[in-house]
């Protein structure tokens, strides 16, 4: 996954730039001392940058600083599961879509040394995905064999991660920082997903046809959706519905079950709804031929406290306002499926010092 090896390079490039910056710093240091007559031992700069500040300290913020703002974030959701798994991606050219507003806390600065530091960032995302990536025949213009399509699914959510983070960069509220933290996110996002690489319906019609009696073709049509179509959630009644869809009216209670908790795989389809009903003859009602429909795509519904996150950026202060870029984002695990939400992020914002 692209998005792996980007976090991986990051991680790497913040290596690489912290070995590479203890001798290019030390170099510096004699220069100071040679320059000036009278020994200083303070990193903080005098000059004060025009930005609300409640006690208008050069150092910077006293206790915690507000970053309101706009930032830009593409973000992409990979969903592998043990039977499957779906790559969320966005709209092409969704600049209008992505650009949102910015409001990260951060605690005040530690400055360990004269030319690096730490302090607590708290960063909060929101994102929307309705395209997928999946894998199709390479050609001459498509050499990577990735396509992104819209198969009318959708993951949408939030997060919100803290992490601690060591800088490089000098004291005070006027330089630039290049930063790398690790921490712990809550995460909360639902919607649909096609754990299939796009061909779920097809795949449902084989399964659905390779029973002998409508009952046997309906069990295996719950019991393959189980394993394969996403209980991210481990939703216990769904679960005991799907392995049992036959038996009774199992079947008509997940459609009624789907509709009124708003967990169905999106609104009906024409083409998944029309197929289901033309192969049951007329044996299923129309409640029994939606559920049967929805089964084509996942559901989506994970909500955790504790996912792994990182975070690695740049940031530049231009006057009253700070320029930065940066990638990251949570991962985690929840029954068996693994969750990796990343983000390319570009804000610009104000801070406010308190």
């Amino acid at each position: 996954m692209i998005w792996k090896i980007i976090r991986n390079f990051t991680f790497s490039l913040c290596l690489v730039l912290l070995w590479h910056s203890i001798p290019l710093l030390s170099q510096e240091i004699p220069k100071e001392n040679t320059n000036s007559q009278v020994p200083n031992n303070s990193t903080v700069p005098t000059y004060k940058r025009k930005i609300i500040s409640v006690f208008n300290d050069p150092a910077g913020a006293r206790y915690f600083s507000i970053h309101p703002g706009i930032q830009y974030i593409s973000s992409a959701v990979d969903i592998v599961g043990p039977n499957g798994k779906a790559v969320m991606a966005e709209e092409n050219n969704s600049i209008v879509r992505n650009t949102k507003f910015n409001y990260d806390l951060k605690t005040k600065d530690w400055q360990l040394g004269e030319y690096w530091g730490f302090f607590v960032l708290n960063r909060n995302v929101s994102f929307l995905n309705t395209r997928q990536i999946i894998t199709v025949t390479p050609t001459v213009e498509n050499e990577n064999g990735k396509e992104n399509v819209d198969l009318q699914t959708e993951v949408k959510g939030t997060y919100s991660m803290l992490l601690p983070v060591l800088y490089l960069g000098k004291g005070g509220n006027d330089n630039f920082r290049i930063g790398l933290g690790f921490g712990v996110g809550s995460v909360n996002l639902q919607g649909t997903a096609d754990f299939n690489d796009g061909i779920g319906l097809f795949t449902n019609a084989i399964v659905y046809n390779s029973g002998s009696t409508l009952d046997n073709k309906i069990d295996n049509l719950g019991r393959y959706s189980l394993l394969t179509t996403g209980n991210i959630d481990g939703d216990p009644y769904k679960a005991y519905l799907l392995s049992n869809l036959s038996t009774g009216n199992n079947l008509e209670l997940l459609g009624a079950y789907s509709l009124l908790t708003g967990k169905s795989s999106g609104s009906i389809e024409p083409i998944s709804y029309l197929m289901f009903a033309a192969a049951s003859n007329g044996q299923l009602n129309p409640l029994e031929i939606y559920a049967l429909s929805t089964l084509s795509k996942g559901k989506v519904n994970s909500r955790t406290n504790y996912a792994k996150s990182y975070y690695f950026f740049y940031e530049l202060p231009l006057g009253p306002v700070t320029w930065r870029i940066g990638f990251g984002g949570p991962f985690y695990t929840q029954n068996q499926y693994t969750i990796d939400i990343s983000g390319f992020e570009m804000s610009l914002y104000t801070p406010i010092e308190i």
